[in-house]
């Protein structure tokens, strides 16, 4: 017998007196009374039936931070069950504190709360399988979570509870597999005296199954669960910790501005409260606003139920493309929704609702979103930054590069068949066109080392979408340069320009990516290469320009 088994036999034995067998011989009815000092006490806590679920908990399709959700979703609605006694009992600053601590040397996660306890009248009921509280008013609901997240964390655990204005504290003791193993159907509590003043819970997960390790799972828990709670801890009265941190909500700055459609009307907030009335009969209520800067991470339809988020901007965000359109939509920089769906049922595992089974439901809501709040909609679909500011620097796409010797070619040669690749002429300095930071992108094409510089033109008339600049051939082993100016003033950029340094990026590459096509097709002998750099700049133009007659005529 290894040592791992031989200490669980022993603490099998030993609490064999605090375990009922399914064959009903227990000598529960011979208990001495409860004690006071320790010890067992009072009556067994009954977990039939189907004790074998219990193996099943592990597997389930939980992430840490979700399964944490489900303590945290029973301290606060046992906060909120007895809020008015918490604050006669402390005063109206009465805060709930939520505290997760993770020992990775010990293996062990324990998570405390000072919420009003698990009383005697409910404590039996907490640990049996599928057996949900009285009042259903809070975000404890089906009598699953706390059982199924603490055997999905760990092999084995424990509850040490008291509630106010009882004189005792409980704990209950919990080792999966001699609970499966053994048939067990009733577990004896530990009690010990206590003040009746005093009100909490702590619960220890021991022998971790999934630990909450690495950076990336311990950065999602510090953010997601303040989303996931962000209703509570808006009001002032949920402190998160974690491991000593206080967790705080992400919030982020409304957009201020004039419709897009009519910029010469005075500026508004992009804030708008909604009331959904729905076709069964039920009302969701929310607030649709927009972001000042994009912020693609934030962004979703969130959808609350109690003020619990079930759905919106936890990994994957829930944003569906009726509403935000594909990819990187400028509604997916900026729109956030949050809707609360008091009136309908969440799933068990409170990953979504019951009606997304049927899909033509969420559709119904979001025409309905899109009726009420049509404005705001447009707004996010229409809005772009003011022109180019000057004084703001371009996204870091490479190190800054100076140009040593050289001066730069304002147009290239024009190619001739004696000459595809002919020498460029020289422009005098009053030629060379007003530009912006230089950036550089290095790239290596069958063995020849190239230096793109990208630039943006800033000055009146810098309207080609990109123009394309080559120094005259250097030393060998030097990297042939090519200049690609980015026209500041053409529709198309100025149409697509964001604050979003990945969106800026993906502009600069592209057109770097149009003037060494040019230069490379033309080193390549072809004839005419800078034919489909100008039909790119006409299409581009042609496309934008068709955009803003549509949104003309749509208005009228």
């Amino acid at each position: 017998m290894s040592r791992k088994d031989k200490k669980r036999q022993k603490n099998w034995n030993e609490s064999s007196d605090r375990r009922k067998p399914l064959d009903g011989q227990s000598n529960s009815k011979n208990q001495p009374a409860p004690s006071t000092a320790g010890g067992a006490g009072g009556d067994g806590v009954d977990i039939s039936p189907g004790v074998g679920v219990y193996a099943m908990f592990p597997s389930f399709n939980y992430k840490p931070w979700l399964a944490l959700g489900e303590f945290l979703d029973n301290s606060i609605s046992s906060f909120e069950a007895n809020r008015s006694r918490l604050i006669r009992e402390h005063g109206k600053n009465f805060k709930l504190r939520l505290m997760m601590d993770y020992d990775e040397i010990r293996n062990q996660l324990v998570i405390r709360d000072n919420a009003c306890g698990i009383d005697t009248e409910r404590f039996a009921a907490a640990f049996a399988l599928a057996k949900p509280p009285e009042d259903l008013r809070f975000i404890s609901r089906y009598g699953v979570g706390m059982k199924a997240a603490a055997c999905w964390f760990a092999r084995e655990w424990s509850v040490r509870t008291t509630a106010l204005g009882e004189r005792v504290e409980r704990t209950l003791d919990w080792v999966t597999k001699d609970i499966v193993d053994g048939s067990v159907t009733e577990i004896q509590p530990r009690t010990k005296a206590i003040g009746e003043s005093e009100h909490y819970t702590v619960i220890t997960l021991k022998e971790l199954i999934h630990p909450p390790t690495g950076s990336r799972t311990v950065a999602k828990i510090k953010e997601y669960l303040p989303n996931i709670y962000r209703q509570f801890m808006r009001e002032g009265e949920v402190e998160i910790f974690w491991n000593g941190e206080q967790l705080t909500v992400d919030e982020h700055e409304v957009l201020v501005a004039p419709p897009q459609w009519a910029l010469d009307q005075p500026e508004q907030t992009w804030d708008e409260d909604v009331v959904l009335k729905m076709g069964d009969g039920r009302t969701i209520t929310g607030r649709v606003f927009l972001l000042k800067k994009m912020k693609r991470k934030y962004t979703a339809m969130n959808l609350f139920w109690h003020n619990r988020l079930i759905l919106g901007n936890i990994e994957p965000n829930h944003r569906p493309t009726e509403l935000f359109g594909a990819g990187n939509s400028f509604e997916t920089g900026r729109l956030c929704v949050e809707l609360h769906l008091d009136e309908y049922e969440p799933t068990v595992d409170k990953m979504g609702f019951k009606f997304q089974d049927n899909e033509a439901q969420l559709e119904h809501i979001i025409e309905e979103l899109k009726r009420v709040a049509r404005g705001i909609l447009r707004q996010a679909a229409a809005y772009r930054e003011p022109r180019i500011d000057p004084e703001v620097p371009l996204p870091d796409i490479g190190p800054v590069v100076t140009i040593p010797g050289g001066e730069i070619v304002a147009t290239p040669a024009e190619p001739t068949p004696d000459s595809p690749y002919p020498q460029p002429t020289i422009p005098s300095p009053a030629e060379t066109p007003k530009i912006r930071e230089l950036t550089k992108v290095l790239i290596t094409d069958a063995g020849v080392t190239w230096e793109i510089i990208l630039r943006q033109g800033m000055g009146p008339g810098d309207n080609e979408f990109v123009r394309i600049e080559e120094l005259p051939m250097g030393e060998e082993g030097i990297p042939h340069r090519l200049v690609v100016t980015l026209g500041g003033q053409h529709p198309f950029v100025l149409n697509s320009w964001t604050d979003d340094p990945e969106v800026q990026r993906l502009l600069l590459l592209f057109g770097s990516a149009v003037g060494f096509g040019e230069i490379a097709a033309r080193q390549a002998g072809q004839k005419y290469a800078s034919f489909v750099r100008n039909n790119i700049d006409r299409f581009l133009r042609l496309v934008v320009l068709n955009e803003h007659r549509d949104e003309d005529s749509s208005d009228e």
